[in-house]
């Protein structure tokens, strides 16, 4: 069943992004066109796909929106006591032949290593913390295992970096750690846009890790005399995945807490 769902919830996450939604409403606004009795409504639809996809890719607004939910959760500050772990969420990769490590994983996993390794070296004695799986498409090595090898490459000893193989998405990433790491402090590291979907499945797994929110994608912009461009789609795109992503984990988590009363009320 879980499997399912997590087929579900990832057709859905790529369906209902801004490209998408926008090529539905103009094939929907295509058929409405060729009929002269819905040709208002169809002209209607192409001002709203053209609409969506402007909010999406024009700057000034996409870092508006974007800033607003990047800006719930503070940049990581170190504290007096170090802490035990730094876990640095998944992300994505692909093995290949006669490419070098930083080249097979994606930017983003680069990144979020890039700051989980900054803080491991803020706090000696601390241990990096590396999850995720295979791929939707089978990877030969993990994304963990291949994360591993990059943090390696920039020196971190291997006695410092646990992997964790398994976890397809960020609420089994939290069920994870809060199986294997009670009653220690841990540093949560990933994308700031993902942040706040990230603390609401790792609070609802009975964690409360400290958040270091990294790879912000809104930045202040000094002039609204900006073209649409496909870089701040993709950035659109993220913060759209993001929302429907916290939409999903708050409805899973509504449906588990029904079914808990129902069986305490038998």
């Amino acid at each position: 069943m879980d499997h399912y769902l997590f087929l579900l919830k990832n057709i859905l996450g790529h369906l209902l992004m801004p490209i998408p939604v926008t090529i539905l409403l103009l094939l929907w606004a295509t058929m409405l066109l060729l009929r002269r009795k819905t040709r208002w409504l169809g002209i209607i639809v192409v001002a709203l796909s053209t609409a969506l996809l402007f909010a999406a890719s024009y700057p000034p607004l996409s870092n508006q929106y974007i800033a607003h939910y990047e800006n719930q959760t503070p940049q990581y500050s170190q504290k007096k006591g170090a802490v035990d772990y730094i876990a640095v969420l998944g992300s994505g990769h692909q093995s290949t032949a006669n490419q070098p490590v930083t080249s097979e994983l994606k930017p983003t996993a680069i990144v979020r290593l890039a700051e989980g390794i900054r803080i491991y070296r803020l706090n000696p004695g601390s241990k990096l913390i590396l999850t995720g799986f295979r791929g939707v498409t089978p990877d030969p090595v993990s994304f963990p295992d291949k994360l591993s090898e990059l943090a390696i490459a920039l020196g971190v000893p291997t006695d410092d970096i646990l992997v964790f193989n398994g976890p397809h998405d960020t609420a089994e990433e939290a069920k994870l750690l809060a199986h294997n790491f009670t009653d220690t402090e841990i540093v949560l590291v990933t994308t700031a846009v993902h942040m706040p979907r990230a603390l609401f499945l790792f609070q609802q797994a009975g964690l409360n890790p400290i958040p270091a929110p990294t790879e912000h994608l809104s930045k202040p912009h000094r002039s609204w005399w900006l073209f649409p461009s496909g870089e701040t789609l993709a950035k659109g795109e993220y913060w759209a995945h993001e929302q429907l992503g916290l939409i999903w984990a708050k409805l899973v988590q509504e449906v588990a807490d029904k079914r808990s009363e129902q069986q305490a009320e038998k």
